[in-house]
Formats: C-alpha cells, sequence, structure tokens
C-alpha cells in the first residue's frame, strides 16, 4: 500500500484547494493510505473538514492562527515539527507532500537525515518574494534555507501559475529544481453550472473572503456600488474581514449593500448561483497579488458568473473574455464611473462558452506521479 503524508500547517479549513485534492485522492485511490498534518484554528467559524473516506487521516498538532500570545505560538511550532518528524521517523511513509515553507522542515530533516530515498513533492498556494523572506518571520527565513537543499532533491515543486513559477525560479537561482509545475487552484467537477443568457436589474454581484481596506479597492467598489441607486446589489460573505472594513460598511448602512458570515466551502455553489457577477478586489500591493488567478476566480465562473477584477491583477489577464461569457474583464478601478452598466452586462452581442475548469483534471498528474 502507497502510505503519503500531506504537512501543511496551516488548518485545512481555510485552504480548499487542499481540501480538493484530499477528497480527488481519497475518490480517485482508495487503496492508498493519506495522513494529513495539520492544525486546528484559533476560534475557528468553519465546520472542522473530514475526509469522505476511511483512508484518509487528518491529523492536527496544535494550533494556529491570529491572536495567540507569543511564548505559546512557539511552543506550537515546535509541537507541530517535533510530531511530525517522529511521526515520519516510526511510520515510513512512502511520499511526502508539505504545503509552503512554513510546513517544510519535518520533510527537510527526515529526507536529509533519516531516508534520503522518500519522495519529496512540494506546493507552493502563494508567491513569497525574497524581500518577504528576508524581513519576515524568523522561522520561515531559516526554513527557506534548508529549502534550498530540498529543491535539487524533489520529485515535483509547483505553483499555482505560470508568473509566480518565473519568478520562484529566478528567486532561488542558481539552484534548480527538476520540472517545475504548475497547478492551478480549481473547484470541483460537480460545481459546474451554465451562465445565463439573461440579464436583469438589479443586477446581483457578490464578493466571497477576506476582506480589507489597505489591500482592496472595497472604498472605491462600495462608492460606485451606492452610486448605481439600486441597479445594483453587493453581498459580502467573509469570514476574515478587517475591523476596519467591517466599522465602514456598517457606519455607511447602504440598502444596497450586505455584509453575510462567511459561509463553509461545500457551501459556495448554492450561494453562488444566486448571482450575476463575481467581484476580485486586489490593489496588487505585493507581487504575490499582482500575478494572482485567485481560487474565486475560477469558482465564481464554473457557476456560470462573470468576472470583474482589478487591472493590476495581471495573473488574471489570461482569462479575459469580452466577447463570450460568462466573461471576465479587466476593470479601472479607481475610475469605475466610466463604466456603463448595460454594456458590462451586455449579452446580445456576444455568445456562450463553455467553462470547464475543474480540479479533478488538474490533479491528474500530480496524483499518477505521488501515488503510481
Amino acid at each position: 500500500m502507497t502510505r503519503i503524508v500531506i504537512i501543511h500547517f496551516s488548518p485545512v479549513e481555510y485552504y480548499p484547494p487542499l481540501q480538493n485534492l484530499v477528497n480527488v485522492l481519497s475518490e480517485s485511490r482508495p487503496a492508498a493510505r493519506v495522513d494529513v498534518f495539520t492544525t486546528s484554528g484559533i476560534n475557528n467559524m468553519l465546520a472542522n473538514f473530514k475526509s469522505r473516506h476511511p483512508n484518509i487521516r487528518i491529523i492536527r498538532f496544535g494550533k494556529s492562527g491570529k491572536g495567540i500570545y507569543k511564548a505559546l505560538r512557539i511552543y506550537y511550532y515546535a509541537l507541530f515539527n517535533l510530531r511530525c518528524l517522529l511521526s515520519l521517523v516510526i511510520n515510513r511513509p512512502s511520499k511526502i507532500l508539505y504545503y509552503e515553507t512554513l510546513s517544510s522542515f519535518p520533510a527537510y530533516f527526515y529526507k536529509r537525515f533519516f531516508n534520503k530515498k522518500i519522495e519529496i513533492y512540494i506546493h507552493y498556494h502563494e508567491y513569497t518574494a525574497p524581500a518577504e523572506y528576508r524581513n519576515g518571520m524568523r522561522l520561515t527565513k531559516l526554513f527557506h534555507k534548508h529549502e534550498h537543499w530540498l529543491y535539487p532533491h524533489a520529485k515535483w515543486v509547483s505553483h499555482t501559475n505560470e508568473f509566480r513559477m518565473q519568478m520562484f525560479i529566478r528567486d532561488i537561482a542558481p539552484v534548480r529544481i527538476n520540472q517545475p509545475k504548475i497547478l492551478a487552484n480549481y473547484p470541483p467537477k460537480a460545481w459546474l453550472k451554465e451562465s445565463l443568457a439573461n440579464r436583469s436589474i438589479p443586477v446581483k454581484i457578490v464578493y466571497i473572503g477576506s476582506l480589507s481596506m489597505d489591500t482592496m479597492y472595497t472604498r472605491e467598489f462600495t462608492k460606485w456600488v451606492v452610486a448605481q441607486n439600486g441597479k445594483v446589489t453587493w453581498d459580502i460573505y467573509s469570514f476574515n474581514i478587517t475591523n476596519e472594513a467591517k466599522v465602514f460598511l456598517e457606519t455607511l448602512n447602504s440598502e444596497f449593500i450586505y455584509l453575510k458570515d462567511g459561509i463553509n466551502y461545500n457551501e459556495l455553489p448554492g450561494i453562488l448561483k444566486l448571482y450575476d457577477v463575481g467581484v476580485l478586489l486586489y490593489t496588487g500591493h505585493i507581487l504575490n497579488y499582482v500575478f494572482n488567478a485567485p481560487n474565486k476566480l475560477f469558482e465564481y465562473l464554473v457557476c456560470g458568473l462573470d468576472v470583474w477584477y482589478p487591472e493590476a491583477m495581471q495573473g488574471c489577464k489570461k482569462y479575459d473574455s469580452t466577447e463570450a461569457w460568462p466573461k471576465v474583464l479587466s476593470l479601472d478601478f479607481k475610475d469605475l464611473d466610466n463604466y456603463d452598466l448595460n454594456k458590462l452586462m451586455e449579452r446580445t452581442k456576444t455568445t456562450p462558452r463553455f467553462i470547464n475548469f475543474n480540479c479533478e483534471d488538474e490533479f491528474s498528474d500530480l496524483i499518477k506521479t505521488i501515488v503510481e
């Protein structure tokens, strides 16, 4: 039996791509034994993720998240890494897949000092620039130095898009990796829904995810929605909203903008089908968000929604579609008043298109490699 360990320091509940991989692995390779090492969240409002199959175990070592005192946080970092390493030594898995630098140390230490033949697979949800490593948490900086030894010995190293992979390869030079891979964040096939030909007033707009005032066009988009005077409504679903953004929206008290509680990932298709347009709001304050095609882009599209995103998000441009719908439109969020809502939503001169971004197909190469 193939025994696989997945190491993901942050709680699984906040990372739908990992949830999707676990589900696809369990359904397509039921003979494989998979242990997922992760942590529990602090005051987690999301339901704990549980695998649908007995061959997958979610094992939690400690806690993570904002609001933990420094001394306790250090304890949880030590607990997680030592417990992961001890489990690897005792159980001797066939393969290890880890996500992000913060999860790398047990895989590095085990391969270098206990089992040089173990196959290591690495994936990054985000791109971290060299300056962010230098100026960020010391533990991450230390772990990343050890990753440079791991990269040439890894069986698989992937990022979510070509832009991020190109920057990553440049950053780690002269260290090289074998056959860099791209693993995009697509939702399951079951989410697929045809886009509607007709759109009516008011246009129903939705935003799903974290919300802030300083790194997102929250203020600008809010102003535009209010100025439409009922031609559009905007619903926001968020577990992670800054206090500044929450106070801003509540003080505004607009009848056209509704701030709602966040929702679990598996509930998204039922919610998104109620809307016409999904928006992305990142200002692109760091390269990670400039070269970003986020989960929400594909989740909106496969559920039949048009997508509006800021021009700064260059990672989305390859998905632009102005002639076929569901549309993907790059807008100047600093000057939204110059756009005609009717033209943005126009369907008569355009044609429908088939959307088939799905995680089952996207994961096929990784699963084939890691299992077989």
